[in-house]
């Protein structure tokens, strides 16, 4: 059963089973996907009625409120708005539900004004936050939520990143990565695409100067998530040369053939996942991503 087709379910119990929460992260990479799936919900909390189905689409439900910003932040007045129109009981239905789009925008004022919020929520009162980036949100509210993970639609994400070569959107679709960093990366993403397959095959053989990619490769780099982006990558170009090994055709990232010399075992590329994923571990705790990387590949030597 498709993963989100699960999701809708889950969500869909909880209303009916009188167990809701009153708070939810809705975690994803396509922005898109998660309003789609915010709308859905606020939809069935309300009752899937017609009246109700209209008032959401014209943006005049009274027990609804929806926050989004074009700017880079969402600012504490901003909250403080959407808190005071909360604060009313509901007129329509029996709950208020609001949205905060792209929650990570919030300023740190905006967020510890609303973390009380969130603490003390008015009675039947759910807020639906949706985050393409969770890392810097306060761990106080990832606490208080509920987390649902969304992956983004395909139809959505290639809305979002139309410009790319056939093969960037099939590496981006396959490894449902996060398309609005992609989208920020611009041109960059396809040099860091080429460098992290380079160094794929390159450490899947076992050529003995892999470690010299490293560097040049994250100097590609400027921030954390772009070291994690780059190991998704690695991690994908490692997962296809396994597939391949065991003559399986459905996971494929890379458009580009991996060759794969035939000493090379399963159970070595089952050794090099482990150690990136230990690498992954490494750079969330904020090691310095050079160790990182080097020690992914000494260790996987074994």
């Amino acid at each position: 059963m498709d993963i989100n087709q699960t999701t809708e379910e889950n969500l869909l119990n909880a209303i009916h089973n009188n167990r809701l929460s009153h708070t939810y992260m809705f975690e994803g990479d396509t922005l898109e996907t998660l309003r789609r799936y915010s709308m859905f919900f606020a939809l069935n909390i309300f009752g899937d009625t017609a009246r109700n189905r209209a008032l959401l689409e014209e943006g005049n439900h009274p027990d609804f409120y929806y926050l989004s910003t074009e700017e880079t932040t969402i600012k504490k007045e901003e909250v403080a708005h959407l808190m005071h129109a909360m604060n009313n009981k509901p007129t329509e239905t029996e709950y208020k539900v609001y949205v905060i789009e792209a929650f990570e925008k919030l300023t740190p004022q905006a967020e510890n004004s609303l973390l009380k919020f969130l603490e003390e929520p008015p009675e039947k009162t759910i807020a639906l936050l949706l985050t393409i980036d969770k890392s810097n949100i306060l761990p106080t509210i990832h606490s208080r939520a509920q987390h649902v993970f969304i992956k983004g639609d395909s139809a959505d994400r290639m809305k979002e990143l139309g410009d790319l070569s056939e093969g960037d959107l099939q590496t981006i679709d396959v490894l449902s990565l996060n398309a609005a960093h992609i989208k920020e990366l611009g041109e960059d993403f396809s040099r860091l695409r080429n460098a992290a397959l380079e160094f794929s095959v390159k450490w899947i053989n076992r050529h003995p100067l892999v470690l010299l990619d490293i560097k040049p490769m994250l100097d590609m780099c400027s921030e954390r998530r772009d070291h994690l982006l780059l190991l998704q990558l690695i991690d994908g170009g490692v997962r296809q040369a396994m597939h391949s090994k065991l003559n399986l055709d459905i996971f494929k990232p890379y458009k580009e053939e991996l060759k794969v010399d035939k000493m090379i075992s399963v159970n070595h590329l089952t050794k090099m996942l482990e150690e990136i994923e230990q690498a992954n571990k490494m750079i969330q705790f904020n090691v310095h991503p050079t160790l990182a990387f080097e020690g992914m590949v000494i260790n996987s030597k074994g």
